[in-house]
């Protein structure tokens, strides 16, 4: 059965919508802030039990990802490292790198 999780990152100003329904894979949607519903989310991937991870930027097929900083930019870093870490905890066949437990 899928089940959904979520986190709010203020300091970063995302929401991130973590699903899963297995062992070995995490789904995770990242949206602005607010994740009404239907809202559409700015990034979406998956990290599986190895610790790989692909992602797609949604926002980028609506416009081109404006970033008015370097803050800017390594946020959106922050918050899919912050997906991986939590993937340890929520993928139990978790094999990927083992500092992710140590950080969640």
């Amino acid at each position: 059965m899928r089940k959904r999780h979520a986190r709010r990152c203020e300091d970063l100003g995302f929401t991130i919508v973590a699903f899963t329904d297995g062992d070995y894979m995490v789904d995770f949607h990242v949206y602005e802030i607010d994740c009404e519903e239907g809202a559409e989310p700015y990034l979406h991937g998956h990290v599986k039990w190895d610790g790989c991870s692909n992602w797609h930027f949604d926002e980028q097929d609506r416009a081109m990802l404006h970033c008015c900083s370097r803050e800017d930019l390594t946020r959106i870093g922050e918050v899919m490292a912050a997906c991986w870490d939590w993937a340890a905890e929520l993928c139990p066949k978790w094999a990927g790198h083992p500092r992710a437990r140590a950080l969640s």
